[in-house]
């Protein structure tokens, strides 16, 4: 690779980090050829990127990136980086199931919203529900305290309509 290229791949990975929502670090050392290309489809169907590049180009990558320069102890041995745009929770659910099923795909770190945290917090984020499933539960959550006090106030009135109509059984 001449420093032209260089440069270039690491203006493409530079863009990469700034404009995805989510990057995740996978090792992926004694992985088959067939076994990657089955977890770059997943991927990819996912809407995410799986990108495999040097380290030391990593590295000057993330160089000037304040929140994914603390990326940089994690290239180490082989490792690829998935870049996520959108829905990153169903993409670490992916790779969490991956590496579940196959004992080389290891869990390195990830890069979330210039936060960067372990691979506890990625497994903990894809064993979250994805966004649509969140959203209606809170929409459940904020719904219910209203709805009780609809029914308790559908009940003051139909107790109401009975005193009423008991009243007008006795003028009756």
């Amino acid at each position: 690779m001449n420093r032209q290229e260089k440069s270039s791949a690491i203006g493409i990975l530079k863009n990469e980090f700034q404009s995805n929502e989510a990057a995740f670090i996978v090792g992926m050392q004694g992985m088959t050829v067939s076994q990657v290309e089955s977890l770059r489809k997943g991927i990819r169907k996912q809407g995410g990127k799986f990108q495999v590049a040097k380290n030391s180009l990593l590295r000057k990558a993330t160089q000037d990136l304040p929140a994914a320069q603390l990326l940089t102890p994690y290239f180490k041995d082989q490792v690829a980086v998935i870049f996520v745009p959108k829905e990153a929770s169903s993409v670490a659910k992916l790779i969490c199931d991956v590496s579940q099923e196959n004992e080389h795909l290891k869990i390195v770190a990830g890069c979330y919203e210039s936060r960067v945290f372990d691979k506890d917090m990625v497994k903990f984020l894809g064993s979250l529900p994805p966004k649509e499933i969140l959203v209606a539960q809170l929409c459940g959550l904020l719904k219910a305290p209203i709805a009780q006090h609809v029914s308790v106030l559908n009940q003051l009135i139909a107790r109401l309509l009975y005193v009423l109509k008991q009243a007008s059984e006795k003028q009756s």
